[in-house]
């Protein structure tokens, strides 16, 4: 397909099949989304919501309501998208923010917090908290509502506070003593970078918050960055008897974070005009990552693969694995929604950005592979979960929900990259 034929396509996705599909889901009484579904989608599991996906609807409302009044979408009703966007924004700010602006991580349908069973804390992802936030920066960016910038403010100083003092959980899946890992600063350079700029469009400095987020990023491509090409999901900070090499958590390597990082660190780095200066290294891990993660068998990219490929392998840090270890042993081979869709719009960038006829050919093969297996006959979204065969599995990965996000970003993001230069 050419650009034009690619725009039309992702257009059509989002236009025709997913935002049908998920307004369905809209919570007109309480605000928000009801996305606690099974992963074919037709049945709803529970009314609870998490703030994760609360947050992150918003920031999809948002960039919707953007290529609307731009004209590139011309289906959707503006009033709607302004109505659900409100909606969200008050159950977020009424509910999910308490105390010193952070996030409850769980609430019932209309608000009501839940307190985690292990920790007996409300708070216990600090991703929930991140992703607040971007979809609260986005609404204000977009409806240019400069009165409520201290609510989105106050929050984000909360956050960099509790990471840089260490003051934050990530459950279910909690970091293992004496280790740093990749999605802390991931996450912070893609949040970071979306409260730039909201304060960019409100005429706002950002300069000292877009400088940390761009440190988060030369700290990835160089703290985390392995001799071998690839990015590091877990490394040890301290001193023990042995290698590194020796660890399953230390050896594994998780694809889909990878890839899906890459083009947050390509955005900011353009950005800061730094883009020529490691456009080549990008390309290269990307290349890495991905022929090390692609399933030589059935195709598609592996959830885990060891440092040389294939299953993941090395010792336990205890005789009990830690959550995350668990987590890698018990999922390395699925093939789940969000890589796959992450590599789609990380391959057109980086053929946009290089020239690279690699990146063109990765993004075909990932294509083919991905429309082939993941769309839904009945209901235009995709099945997500899926085994390593690409059978759909009914399993909870990470939070019981379907996710409405990571499919409709991508998409969102490519629409832009076609439609807005």
């Amino acid at each position: 397909m050419n650009r034009e034929e690619i725009l039309c396509f992702y257009k059509k996705q989002l236009e025709d099949n997913f935002f049908p599909y998920w307004a369905v889901h809209e919570d007109r009484q309480w605000g928000g989304i009801l996305n606690c579904l099974n992963n074919t989608g037709d049945q709803v599991m529970s009314t609870n919501k998490f703030t994760w996906s609360q947050g992150r609807w918003l920031w999809i409302l948002g960039k919707l309501y953007e290529l609307k009044k731009a004209g590139v979408l011309t289906q959707l009703d503006q009033t709607h998208l302004e109505g659900w966007m409100e909606h969200t924004w008050n159950f977020i700010t009424s509910h999910s923010l308490y105390d010193d602006s952070r996030c409850c991580f769980l609430l019932e349908r209309d608000g009501t917090k839940i307190a985690d069973s292990a920790t007996g804390r409300y708070d216990t992802s600090i991703y929930a908290d991140c992703f607040a936030l971007i979809g609260m920066a986005q609404y204000i960016k977009v409806m240019k509502q400069q009165e409520r910038f201290t609510v989105v403010q106050d929050l984000y100083k909360s956050i960099v506070k509790r990471i840089e003092t260490g003051d934050y959980l990530t459950e279910p899946y909690p970091v293992p003593c004496g280790y740093t890992v990749h999605g802390i600063p991931m996450i912070l350079v893609n949040t970071v970078w979306e409260y730039c700029q909201m304060k960019r469009e409100l005429g706002l400095p950002f300069e000292s918050e877009f400088c940390y987020a761009l440190e988060k990023a030369h700290f990835i491509l160089n703290e985390m960055y392995d001799p071998s090409g690839l990015i590091r999901e877990h490394k040890f900070l301290g001193k023990r008897d042995g290698s590194r090499d020796e660890f399953m958590i230390d050896r594994h390597i998780n694809p889909g974070h990878t890839l899906e990082d890459l083009w947050f660190i390509a955005e900011i780095l353009e950005a800061a005009g730094e883009i020529d200066l490691y456009l080549e290294k990008i390309c290269q891990i990307a290349e890495n990552t991905f022929e090390l993660g692609w399933d030589q068998e059935y195709g598609g990219l592996l959830r885990f693969v060891d440092l040389d490929g294939g299953k993941p392998k090395g010792k336990l840090l205890s005789d009990v694995p830690e959550p995350y270890e668990a987590l890698i042993m018990d999922t390395w081979d699925m093939k789940l929604w969000w890589p796959h869709s992450e590599i789609l719009y990380l391959f057109l960038l980086l053929y946009e950005k290089s020239g690279k006829e690699k990146m063109d050919e990765l993004y075909k093969k990932s294509a083919e592979y991905v429309f082939r297996t993941f769309p839904s006959e009945k209901n235009g979204e995709w099945v997500q979960i899926r085994s390593r065969n690409g059978l759909p599995e009914e399993k909870v990965v990470a939070l019981p929900v379907k996710d409405p996000f990571h499919i409709m970003r991508n998409y969102i993001k490519i629409v832009e990259l076609y439609s807005l230069r």
